[in-house]
């Protein structure tokens, strides 16, 4: 009711009389996306060589768009979401009509808090003693 009623309307007013004729929820316990830690090269950039083909989701590597966690969440699927839009927009895949429609607005990140840039920095420093030592991380393979 809130996506019919008032989402989507706000988003685009021709939304304003729809009418929902069927819906389904399905819930897959252990169904999501698992990327190893070492594996970003490896997932699909957010603009693709085919002109207007976009990939969206919180897999894709989104280049000078990059936002937030590089990890799986809903909020960088969304954030993709819109960065597609924003890219078929701008390269004339949608028509002259599209290089003029509004962007999505997307807000910068904050920048991390104290408490999370010295973790990350004890981290890292621990990880390059270890690597002296000849002791690599135990999930990134000696290959990548």
């Amino acid at each position: 009711r809130l996506l019919m009623e008032e989402l989507l309307p706000a988003a685009e007013p021709g939304f304003g009389g729809a009418k929902a004729v069927d819906w389904e929820v399905r819930r897959y316990p252990g169904a999501v996306s698992w990327f190893s830690p070492g594996s970003f090269s490896s997932r699909p950039p957010l603009e693709t060589s085919v002109r207007n083909l976009m990939c969206a989701g919180d897999w894709v590597r989104m280049g000078d768009r990059e936002h937030g966690s590089k990890g799986l969440c809903q909020e960088r699927a969304f954030v993709s979401g819109l960065e597609a839009a924003n890219a078929l927009l701008g390269n004339g895949s949608l028509g002259s009509s599209g290089r003029n429609a509004n962007r999505a607005t997307v807000l910068p990140v904050r920048d991390d808090e104290p408490q999370v840039v010295l973790g990350r920095q004890l981290n890292n420093a621990k990880w390059g003693a270890l690597a002296s030592l000849g002791i690599d991380p135990p999930w990134l393979s000696s290959e990548q």
